[in-house]
């Protein structure tokens, strides 16, 4: 995964594993009450041009093949770290607010990490434990997952799955980019 050009994106059943970027783009349908699991997700891949399904991510709520799985997406560590590792989900790479609303913001200048749309699990050391996991929502430093229990002490992946739930009175914006930051400590 090229980290300054691919994008994680939550698509429609319509949206097939090798469609051209370029071609249509079948956005997860708000539903008319409650909340949908988007149901599939890709890898929006620039240098292949084609959107790469991820099969596992998400629960089975979302008509995937994810659910109570370990190893959907990885990052790598190539050494010890001196604080735990976090995923955290912010507006831009400034890492300074989370207004939008796909992050459970209005847009412009209120923050409700809580109502995120992006909802994650860490695997590392276990699989969620149901195929309906629940999740963390996303947002800032105060809505977010550790991908492990302590600080790293030698090399290690670490493993989390995501998903995206919509809910009936969500109103999509046309800059829906957000950026997925790892945060961790180094020595």
């Amino acid at each position: 995964m090229d980290l300054t050009n691919d994008k994680i994106m939550f698509l429609d059943t319509q949206q097939a594993d090798g469609d051209s970027r370029t071609g249509a783009k079948y956005p997860t349908i708000i539903p008319a009450a409650g909340s949908l699991e988007a149901q599939k997700t890709f890898i929006d891949d620039l240098s292949a041009t084609v959107f790469d399904q991820v099969p596992l991510a998400g629960t089975t709520n979302g008509g995937q093949s994810g659910g109570n799985k370990r190893y959907v997406f990885a990052i790598y560590f190539d050494g010890a770290t001196a604080g735990i590792p976090y995923l955290e989900a912010w507006d831009t790479n400034a890492h300074t607010s989370a207004f939008k609303t796909f992050l459970g913001g209005n847009g412009t200048d209120t923050e409700t990490p809580a109502n995120s749309t992006l909802q994650a699990i860490t695997t590392t050391n276990a699989a969620p434990g149901a195929a309906t996991w629940s999740g963390t929502p996303l947002a800032k430093t105060t809505s977010r997952i550790s991908l492990d229990a302590a600080a790293l002490t030698v090399a290690k992946n670490m493993y989390f799955n995501i998903k995206q739930v919509i809910g009936s009175t969500f109103v999509p914006v046309q800059d829906s980019a957000i950026v997925l930051a790892l945060r961790y400590l180094y020595s």
